[in-house]
């Protein structure tokens, strides 16, 4: 932890500032110590360099944030391999209506704090820290905080916090920018967590969010039998479903054919065109996802990631503008995809 970040936290619980008490430190960084609210003396402790602001325990949180724990506990090394970093930030790209890296990064110039809520293993907070003027607040529940400090806790003006981004350690008002990218769906609430975000923006602040996008009939159907069970197995139980999931995507991509739908078919929610069958089946019948770089583990992971959470929620466009309207945000830039919905909204006043 960077004891510079004691400009800008406050207690999560009454809003008041820390006292810090330090215990080991490595050069410039605080390995072991304790925040201690000095107006309701909560106490918050900073272990392996991450001050950790997690307090609820409810049953359904500790098991969504173990769900990601263990996640990134079996995949970080190949989520932070660099095709996969390169893929995800195109992806980011496209989803969020930027025409080059370039664009975004001028984007970035004028925004001075940075909240990358729900960073996972740090790529995204990487991305977003570019301009060295900005001050970007990266935090997680789960201990995938752990990895990201890890792999980029040397950033100078990148601050890795673990906390829940329903009981935030900052000011109201305080960012210019708030990503929220494929987390708010694992929340306890999607809409509620995004009107609580929104809370954190300055003045003609940015926020961008991703959500999952309701699929086909078929699919929805098949999701919410599949995860009934999959949400109440072990870790171990979920991983090798999973495997078997991302098994069945590879045998249906190795098939490399072409099927052609002539006409829409309203009821099943299935559009006229010419699909690869994986993804065909992939989008209308069932999650089976399959790494196009042919990486078995990293396809474990993202099957795993939709079948282990306790809280998956899809969303329509409609409600997802819905969200943006109640929160007197208008909207810059919406994209649709078959996965998800892609917003980005500026703060009217």
């Amino acid at each position: 932890m960077k004891p510079s970040i004691l400009e800008y936290i406050v207690c999560p619980t009454c809003s008041s500032d820390f006292k810090l008490l330090t215990k080991s430190k490595l050069k410039n960084e605080i390995k072991e110590g304790t925040l201690i609210c000095v107006k309701c003396k909560d106490k918050f402790k900073i272990t392996k360099g991450i001050p950790r602001f997690v307090v609820d325990v409810t049953k359904d949180f500790v098991r969504t944030e173990m769900a990601f724990s263990a996640k990134w506990k079996n995949h970080h090394k190949n989520h932070h391999a660099k095709d996969w970093v390169n893929w995800q930030k195109n992806w980011f790209l496209e989803r969020f209506g930027w025409k080059s890296i370039g664009q975004f990064n001028t984007f970035l110039k004028s925004q001075n704090f940075i909240l990358d809520a729900g960073t996972g293993i740090g790529n995204s907070a990487k991305l977003l820290s570019t301009n060295k003027s900005s001050t970007v607040f990266a935090l997680d529940a789960s201990d995938s905080v752990d990895f990201a400090y890890k792999k980029y806790g040397t950033s100078s003006n990148i601050h890795f916090i673990q906390a829940d981004i329903r009981q935030l350690p900052f000011r109201k008002t305080f960012f210019d920018y708030i990503f929220s990218d494929q987390v708010l769906h694992h929340t306890k609430n999607t809409s509620t967590s995004f009107k609580y975000l929104t809370k954190f923006l300055a003045k003609f602040g940015f926020i961008s969010i991703y959500v999952y996008n309701k699929k086909a009939p078929i699919r929805e159907y098949v999701d919410d039998y599949i995860r009934k069970r999959t949400v109440k197995m072990s870790v171990r139980e979920c991983t090798e479903f999973s495997k078997d999931m991302a098994y069945l995507g590879q045998a249906l991509s190795k098939l490399k054919k072409k099927i052609t739908i002539p006409r829409d078919i309203p009821l099943l929610g299935v559009k006229a065109g010419t699909y690869d069958v994986q993804r065909f089946v992939y989008w209308n019948f069932l999650k089976c996802f399959w790494d196009e770089s042919d990486n078995l583990q990293r396809s474990v992971g993202v099957n795993f990631d939709w079948y282990y959470p306790k809280f998956a929620y899809r969303h329509t466009v409609s409600e997802v503008k819905k969200w943006f309207r109640d929160a007197k945000l208008k909207i810059t830039t919406l994209k649709e995809i078959e996965s998800g919905i892609s917003v980005t909204g500026r703060k009217k006043s």
